[in-house]
C-alpha cells in the first residue's frame, strides 16, 4: 500500500512538472514552483527525483515524447496511404496535447541543461516527433505523390506550422484543426490554384 502511495505521489510530480515545463519551459521552472503547486515542501521532491531539476526536466520529457511517437505511429497507420489525411491526423493529435515548442527547446532548453542531457533528448526528440513524419512524407514520395527530396524538411516544416496554428487559435475564430488543414493543403499543394488531378 505505502509503495502505491510512493508511486502515485511520484506520479503527480511527474505530470505536474511535465506541464510546468511545457508552459514555460526548463529555465522559467523552479523546484519550488513545482512544490507550490503540488503543496508540498521544495525537499520533498528530492525524494522523488534526487537528481532535482534537471533530472525531473529530462524524464518528464523523454516520457512525453515517447507518448507522442506511439501516439503519432499509431494516427499515421489508421489513415493508411493518404499522407493529406495521414498529416491531418499527425495535426489533430499533436494539437490535443500541450505544445512541445521545439524551437524553444533547441534555442533555450537545451542549452540550460548538461550536454550528455541536452544530446539525448534532441535524438528523442528527433525520433519522436520528426521520423514519423518524415517516414510517411518517404512513403508517399515512394509512391509518387510528391517530388519534394527533403523529408525531413518537410516533417520540420510540418511541425513548425503546428507550433504556429497552436499560437494562432488565440487571434482567430477559426479551430487549430481547420487552421491545420488550411496549412497543410498549402504543404501539399502550394499556393497557386491547380486541377483537382494534382491534389495529392
Amino acid at each position: 500500500m505505502a509503495g502505491e502511495e510512493s508511486s502515485a505521489a511520484r506520479e503527480r510530480v511527474l505530470m505536474v512538472a511535465e506541464r510546468l515545463f511545457s508552459e514555460r519551459g526548463y529555465s522559467s521552472v523552479t523546484l519550488r514552483d513545482i512544490a507550490n503547486e503540488l503543496g508540498i515542501r521544495q525537499a520533498s521532491l528530492y525524494h522523488h527525483v534526487p537528481g532535482g531539476k534537471e533530472q525531473l526536466f529530462v524524464e518528464v520529457t523523454e516520457r512525453s515524447l515517447d507518448r507522442a511517437r506511439v501516439e503519432l505511429d499509431r494516427v499515421i497507420a489508421a489513415a493508411g496511404d493518404d499522407l493529406r489525411q495521414q498529416l491531418r491526423s499527425a495535426a489533430a493529435l499533436l494539437l490535443e496535447q500541450p505544445p512541445f515548442d521545439l524551437a524553444r527547446m533547441i534555442r533555450s532548453d537545451m542549452p540550460a541543461i548538461s550536454e550528455v542531457h541536452a544530446r539525448r533528448l534532441t535524438q528523442i526528440a528527433l525520433r519522436s516527433l520528426v521520423m514519423p513524419i518524415e517516414t510517411a512524407f518517404a512513403a508517399a514520395q515512394d509512391r509518387g505523390m510528391h517530388r519534394m527530396p527533403h523529408q525531413r524538411l518537410l516533417a520540420g516544416s510540418f511541425l513548425a506550422i503546428i507550433e504556429t496554428v497552436q499560437v494562432s487559435q488565440r487571434f482567430t475564430p477559426l479551430s487549430g484543426q481547420e487552421m491545420a488543414d488550411m496549412m497543410i493543403d498549402v504543404l501539399l499543394d502550394g499556393l497557386r490554384p491547380r486541377d483537382a488531378s494534382d491534389s495529392i
